[in-house]
């Protein structure tokens, strides 16, 4: 799914198009997983399993420049094609245990969970309309709550981490590139169950909204 967006940033190509919802543009997640390489100045590391491959230290400048993936990161899971709503993956093997880092992309609509720089697992999500955005910024997860219901909105919240005090979660959802939120993280319920099991209270989300304009990508865009 981010096969290609390193290229695309490289030679400079413009902002991605979005689809609506409702009054709410969301942007395609479409073609945005960065093209990977096991590069010879890498192939000696003592990290490189199946199904996953490595990011050359100038791929990874671009991808942090434009927001896309945080920096430190050492590898990220193979997929092919465009991975739809509802769809993710997930593979720990040959990651050691260790402290779990969250990356939320808005514009991609993309998370993934980090282990020690290495990506276990990524999907699709969805996320907050306008009129009741997703928070950007760096969140310790406060709470984990297997079976929550929202009583404000009458709806299952399966395997909630909630990161703020307002209510705003990562959590199992109807998936629909037409669907929003209210302001929570949603992901696949299958994808949230294995979310739920990997991280611990304290462990970091950090939600961003990337550039889809490389020429503007020395910084995070955070709107």
């Amino acid at each position: 799914m981010r096969r290609g967006l390193i290229a695309a940033l490289l030679i400079a190509l413009g902002a991605i198009g979005g689809v609506i919802i409702g009054n709410s543009t969301i942007a395609d997640p479409a073609a945005s997983r960065p093209a990977i390489t096991t590069a010879p100045e890498l192939a000696s590391s003592s990290f490189i399993g199946d199904g996953r491959e490595l990011l050359t230290p100038a791929q990874l400048l671009t991808a942090t420049r434009a927001g896309v993936l945080p920096s430190g990161t050492k590898s990220l899971l193979a997929t092919t094609g465009r991975m739809r709503h509802g769809e993710y993956k997930w593979d720990e093997k040959g990651v050691a245990p260790g402290k779990v880092t969250i990356w939320v992309d808005l514009r991609t609509q993309l998370i993934s969970v980090f282990r020690g720089g290495h990506e276990i697992g990524t999907s699709v999500i969805v996320y907050g309309a306008d009129t009741m955005q997703s928070p950007i910024g760096t969140f310790p997860i406060l709470s984990k709550h297997r079976d929550y219901h929202s009583r404000a909105y009458d709806a299952p919240m399966p395997y909630s981490l909630f990161i703020t005090n307002t209510g705003v979660a990562l959590h199992g959802s109807p998936m629909s590139s037409r669907r929003a939120t209210h302001g929570c993280i949603g992901l696949p319920v299958d994808f949230a169950r294995l979310l739920f099991a990997a991280a611990e209270q304290g462990d970091e989300v950090q939600i961003t909204r990337s550039t889809a304009n490389p020429m503007h990508a020395s910084r995070r865009e955070t709107r």
